[in-house]
């Protein structure tokens, strides 16, 4: 709506606040005067009726004595003469005329000024009313009608006698309405701006965020939904300050990992054109061996990149397990020999093990982690891979010997370019993106993986896959 466009939410809650106090106010209001209307007529309605047969009987018996309804007639004029009488003299004492036969059937003023009476015919003989619009009673005598009693309806009586009694009970209702407005209103600002505020707070602090000031943080107080929202927005804000710091780490890791070949590059070639070396076949290997770590470098990080953005193809197909374990192992048999250390494959399931997944990135990633074993297992070592199923899943342990990794780097060692001892050198410490690679193929197979202390005191790696 456009006069609310202006409106903050501390405004639209005050006026919903006031809005619906004053609906309230209202239908209490409504409701009263119902209830007035209903309850009261309905008993007055219910009492007239119980006193209107008492009044038939007093009248037949007196009709039986006067055999016609002149003296009643004849006593409520004369009553009615001398209210007009007293009206017209105010200041002079006129006695109240005698009424006997009145006083008799009506004793209670109450009932004497709402007194009506018809002949048999339902002609009124004492008041103005219609037979149609009053509340009657027959009068019997030797068992006949010889005429009605009656009285004013008891809405005219409501309307004439209590309308100042029901205006006054309005009026004392309004003002302690508008009392209760006034102090509505006083503590429902405060409230409306108490509600709003964590939503200020969060506003202010999405627009530090923006700012791109991601170490921004909101108080948590409470238990509501608000406070819910405030544990994910600084969950958001940690998050985006983790990303922040991941992608400067990357980005310097990045730049020093190419940095390394580049430099070796360019001075073995700035050498070569000085004529301090001499351009021969082992010369340009180096210069090979050096752009093919440049390319493979490269290659690892558009692998981690396609994972990272969901464009990494996976050929799913159903995949034996066993096979393409035997099929790593026996191609990394002679390595792991010239390097003496036992490499031992142990199938601890049957039948085999069949998964679904892309059968050359799983042999990417069990080729991966056991040239992983290779360059950190000191000689004479050993490496244990074992396969078993439990639990629906397929368990795929590698457990090699010392040295092992301290707590802080088990829990580092699948991060970019992390190396648990950076003072080895490229050649025996990798890239760095080894385990990070089987991280994002083990995630792409819907599989966790995790480190753990080897029992033969080296490295464990712990894989699970779930079965088809």
């Amino acid at each position: 709506m456009t006069f609310t466009k202006g409106f903050k939410i501390r405004h639209k809650l005050f006026a919903v606040f006031i809005l619906s106090n004053i609906l309230l106010i209202v239908s209490m209001w409504q409701v009263f005067q119902w209830s007035f209307d209903r309850g009261f007529v309905s008993y007055a309605t219910e009492r007239d009726r119980d006193f209107l047969e008492q009044m038939a009987n007093r009248s037949a018996n007196l009709y039986i004595y006067y055999d016609d309804w002149y003296f009643l007639a004849q006593e409520s004029r004369m009553e009615k003469e001398w209210y007009q009488a007293k009206l017209e003299n105010l200041h002079d004492l006129l006695p109240p005329p005698s009424t006997p036969n009145l006083d008799l059937i009506y004793p209670s003023q109450y009932y004497r000024k709402r007194f009506l009476l018809f002949d048999q015919d339902k002609q009124p003989i004492i008041g103005n009313t219609k037979f149609a619009d009053a509340e009657t009673h027959a009068v019997e005598a030797n068992k006949q009608i010889v005429g009605y009693v009656g009285l004013r309806s008891v809405k005219e009586l409501v309307q004439d006698q209590t309308l100042r009694f029901v205006r006054q009970q309005g009026e004392a209702f309004l003002l302690i309405s508008a009392f209760m407005l006034v102090l509505t209103v006083l503590l429902t600002w405060p409230l409306a701006k108490w509600l709003s505020s964590p939503i200020y707070t969060m506003r202010q602090a999405t627009k530090k965020l923006a700012a791109g000031k991601f170490e921004t943080r909101i108080k948590i107080k409470g238990s509501d939904e608000l406070t819910d929202l405030g544990g994910d927005f600084n969950h958001l804000a940690c998050t985006l300050e983790n990303t922040r710091e991941a992608r400067k780490r990357w980005v310097a890791d990045t730049a020093h990992e190419l940095r390394t070949p580049v430099a070796i590059l360019r001075g073995e070639i700035e050498a070569m054109q000085d004529g301090i070396i001499k351009v021969s076949a082992d010369s340009l290997t180096s210069l090979q061996q050096e752009a093919m770590h440049i390319a493979r470098l490269i290659d690892d990080l558009n692998q981690l990149s396609m994972h990272d953005m969901g464009s990494l193809n996976y050929q799913m197909e159903d995949a034996n397990l066993d096979d393409i374990i035997e099929q790593a192992v026996q191609s990394m048999s002679l390595p792991f020999k010239e390097a003496n250390i036992s490499l031992v494959f142990e199938c601890l399931a049957k039948p085999p093990i069949v998964i679904t997944g892309d059968t050359d990135r799983l042999y990417q990633l069990f080729s991966n982690l056991m040239n992983n074993s290779l360059k950190y297992t000191n000689a004479p070592g050993k490496l244990r891979i074992k396969l078993l199923k439990q639990s629906q899943k397929a368990i795929i342990l590698f457990e090699d010997s010392a040295p092992g990794v301290s707590e802080d780097n088990k829990n580092r060692i699948f991060e970019q370019f992390y190396r648990v001892e950076n003072s080895r050198n490229r050649a025996t410490g990798g890239r760095g993106l080894g385990l990070t690679i089987c991280s994002s193929i083990v995630d792409g197979h819907q599989g966790t993986i995790g480190a753990y202390h080897s029992p033969d005191g080296g490295l464990g790696i712990k894989i699970e896959f779930p079965l088809n």
